[in-house]
């Protein structure tokens, strides 16, 4: 399971849109930026930068602990590395 902290900007829509295709298990959670929430200390934790996407991985396919990764393209990248392993299996 992914979980996906997100804005609707196009940016969020993105990693949307790739979970869609790729059928990978993922929840919704919202930052609302116009509350300042991605300023908490929860969410800075896991994107240094604020900014938004940001996912956790909780099933990484390497396996371990859950894997944190915030930019669109760092996500994108990441999501694509974990389909085609997971394929190979």
């Amino acid at each position: 399971m992914i979980d996906l902290y997100y804005a609707p900007t196009p940016n969020g829509q993105k990693i949307i849109l790739f979970l869609e295709e790729a059928q990978l298990a993922y929840r919704l959670i919202r930052v609302d930026i116009n509350k300042g929430e991605q300023f908490r200390p929860q969410f800075l934790a896991l994107s240094p930068n604020n900014k938004i996407p940001a996912i956790v991985d909780h099933l990484p396919v390497d396996g371990g602990a859950p894997l944190g990764l915030f930019e669109s393209g760092e996500i994108l990248l990441y999501l694509g590395r974990k389909i085609r392993k997971t394929a190979q299996r």
